[in-house]
């Protein structure tokens, strides 16, 4: 027996339903399927509940009692009916459903300690035209049914893999690997130690394909076409970095295999311990903390999130300071938090402004007027060389004075989400360095110290 083998043995160990989780789960499913099926009969809805996802695949993570049941409506007329097939369940069943929203509504709800997305879609045959990206769900079972079976095992090696480098998930948040790419993924390599094998030699693109024909082209750095939907990348969330770090893992994991790639030491970081990290840091952490009631659902929040922290970095870099790097974190429900990594929170007084070549005579003009008064002009206008040019004093040369100018109207107009922009109004923090000791907990401290240290969990 190998390494491999051995490690093998001891990761499934920890992933594998027991016969005992399988059998609460699928008696509950079936249970749950029934009882939606019921709702449709009675009401006279022509569709049928049925489970898919990893359950229905048998992919699924031992302790992760996820359940997706789509309700398969028979015939398109218009998709106003997938709200109504919604509304229909929503008023006859007794449990507490909160309605998300991804490319259409869908309930979620929890019950006996499982969770329930329940997702409506219409019933379409491979080549088709679907109504709504949820039609292909259904036909996505199909296709894994006979080609996945043996191989159950190997996808849930991958997504551990995946999800102890948070790599796993299309959701804006993480830009990952989903499960149905895991899962089509393994049927095309044959196994995990194969895709590992065979990852660590992609290049800058790769382009997967269970077909002979010739792919449509797509932007993205890896490409899978889908089985079922020969125009549609199954790969498309899978962000550059994400790629990178995927490929990155796979040399070494290959390199030397170890648990340290399926299971993370569990952090214990203090409050204590990041204020002494931050105090010793060269550089100045710029946090913005963000407080409301209630967030969105987590895929709008961080689709709010993303957008509004590139925004404001663009301002912060375009007043002079360096953004080395910036994140987020959020607890997903009443609290966010930016974070940016500046080589100084304090930049010079005076910065050097180019003005247009001198050979430009009305642009030269218009320099000249708009800088020779101007009270912000320190030295000039000038000439170095071809171009003119003014030495000006800056407006704002500490961070966190130009931050609350910057936000004043709550960054609506710099590209701040409108929601966000809001919350940003009613309640903000602008924060440098240990001045954060407040907020850390609720994982933000474990989180900061991850990414202070910034560097993959298999280097150490």
């Amino acid at each position: 027996m190998t390494y491999w083998d051995t490690l093998k043995k001891e990761v499934l160990g920890g992933l594998k339903p027991t016969m005992e989780e399988e059998t609460q789960l699928m008696v509950f499913a079936d249970e749950a399927v029934k009882r939606v099926n019921q709702v449709l009969v009675d009401s006279g809805i022509e569709g049928v509940a049925e489970l898919h996802g990893s359950v229905a695949h048998g992919t699924w993570i031992s302790g992760q009692q996820d359940l997706d049941i789509f309700i398969v409506l028979d015939k398109y007329d218009n998709r106003g009916q997938l709200q109504d097939a919604l509304n229909t369940i929503r008023n006859n069943i007794d449990w507490v459903f909160t309605e998300a929203y991804a490319e259409h509504p869908y309930l979620k709800t929890r019950v006996n300690g499982f969770s329930l997305d329940i997702v409506p879609c219409f019933k379409v045959n491979n080549g088709e035209k679907i109504h709504s990206s949820t039609d292909r769900t259904p036909m996505h079972t199909r296709w894994l049914m006979d080609r996945i079976d043996g191989l159950e095992d190997e996808v849930r090696l991958l997504k551990q893999f995946l999800g102890n480098l948070d790599l796993y998930g299309a959701e804006i948040k993480i830009g990952g690997f989903s499960g149905y790419l895991c899962e089509i993924l393994i049927v095309y390599y044959g196994g995990f130690w194969k895709l590992i094998n065979a990852a660590k030699k992609w290049g800058a693109k790769e382009a997967l394909s269970f077909s002979d024909d010739e792919p449509r082209k797509f932007n993205d750095p890896l490409v899978f076409i889908d089985p079922v939907d020969s125009r549609r990348n199954v790969a498309s969330a899978l962000r550059e970095d994400s790629y990178g770090l995927f490929i990155a893992a796979a040399r070494g994991f290959v390199n030397n295999p170890g648990m340290v790639f399926f299971k993370r030491e569990r952090l214990d970081v203090s409050p204590e311990t990041m204020v002494e990290e931050l105090r010793g840091r060269p550089t100045d952490i710029l946090f913005l903390v963000i407080e409301e009631n209630k967030a969105d659902m987590p895929d709008v929040l961080w689709g709010q999130i993303h957008k509004s922290r590139q925004a404001i970095e663009h301002q912060i870099e375009e007043q002079g300071f360096r953004v080395l790097r910036s994140t987020a974190w959020s607890n997903e429900e009443t609290r966010h938090v930016f974070v940016y990594e500046l080589d100084s929170g304090t930049i010079p007084q005076a910065v050097k402004h180019s003005g247009p070549p001198a050979h430009l005579e009305n642009n030269v003009s218009q320099f000249i007027e708009a800088y020779r008064d101007n009270p912000r002009t320190i030295t000039g206008p000038d000439l170095f060389k071809d171009r003119w040019y003014v030495l000006l004093r800056r407006e704002h040369v500490e961070i966190k004075e130009f931050m609350e100018v910057l936000l004043a109207d709550g960054g609506r107009d710099i590209g701040v989400s409108k929601k966000l922009s809001v919350r940003i109004l009613q309640h903000h923090r602008v924060l440098l360095n240990e001045e954060i000791e407040d907020y850390l907990f609720d994982g933000l401290e474990d989180y900061l110290y991850d990414w202070l240290k910034g560097r993959p969990i298999w280097i150490e």
